[in-house]
């Protein structure tokens, strides 16, 4: 049975639920889009275009580390948060892994 919230509350969820739908979609789409062309890789990275998976996931896992200790915003158009690249970049070595390792 579905439990009956206050209207802000459940508003709240609802936003909160569909933030994380869209940040999973532009993830994955991210994550895609490196897939298909491999070589904007090299943006995060020089190198990383050619590199194998295990140092895809190492060196997007290291980009990471450095946003959580020195977050940057960006507001406007045409920003690019380095943030989502660096978690599409792991997403895509895991996935590469995978397929790796099943082959």
């Amino acid at each position: 049975m579905t439990e009956i919230l206050p209207f802000p509350q459940a508003a709240a969820e609802r936003l909160a639920a569909q933030a994380r739908r869209t940040a999973a979609h532009m993830l994955k789409s991210r994550a895609r889009a490196y897939a298909r062309r491999p070589m904007t890789l090299d943006v995060l990275y020089p190198g990383l275009a050619a590199a194998p998976p295990e140092a895809l996931i190492a060196v997007a896992e290291h980009l990471l580390e450095l946003e959580r200790k020195n977050p940057r915003r960006w507001f406007g158009f045409g920003g690019e948060v380095s943030a989502l690249n660096a978690k599409a970049a792991l997403l895509l070595g895991r996935a590469l892994r995978r397929a790796k390792t099943r082959a």
